[in-house]
């Protein structure tokens, strides 16, 4: 009588414990993975948006992105947001490239990035922002943007 109740419990054991293992090995929770950001992912204003939107919700006021940004990034399209921004010293979260070992506690202005993205639309060059980049916003280079800009309308 005693080792068919043991035999009775230990077959149960088992038959609990396979259960429970392939329940929580079917049924468990997938990590997320999540897919670094990248430049490629983003228009001029859901960058400006996503830096704006991530200011002080962290502890850290940077974006990570990582890969380049492609050629001719800068639309046509997106001239005229960029220059109504251009002005704002709203400040946002800073650059941070994936590779970058320096973390910095600066904090970068929306029109610092304006500036920059229309420099480089002007110029027809490649975004280069490095590892790490703060902008903030510069008279000089509004006035020669806002030149430009008169020149293009004209």
């Amino acid at each position: 009588m005693r080792k068919i109740i043991i035999s009775i419990l230990l077959i149960f054991t088992l038959l609990v414990g396979g259960y429970f293992f392939y329940d929580f090995k079917i049924n468990k929770p997938k990590k997320e993975y999540y897919k670094t950001l990248s430049p490629k992912d983003l228009d001029p204003k859901s960058f400006i948006t996503l830096f704006t939107e991530r200011y002080n919700k962290r502890l850290t006021n940077f974006v990570t992105l990582g890969g380049e940004f492609p050629e001719n990034w800068v639309k046509p399209n997106d001239i005229q947001y960029l220059i109504s921004i251009m002005h704002s010293k709203q400040k946002c979260c800073g650059y941070m490239n994936i590779f970058s070992s320096y973390i910095s506690n600066d904090n970068a202005e929306v029109g610092g990035f304006a500036i920059i993205f229309l420099n480089s639309y002007i110029s027809q060059t490649k975004i280069n922002l490095g590892l790490n980049c703060n902008p903030k916003t510069d008279p000089d280079s509004i006035k020669q943007i806002e030149m430009w800009y008169q020149e293009q309308t004209n």
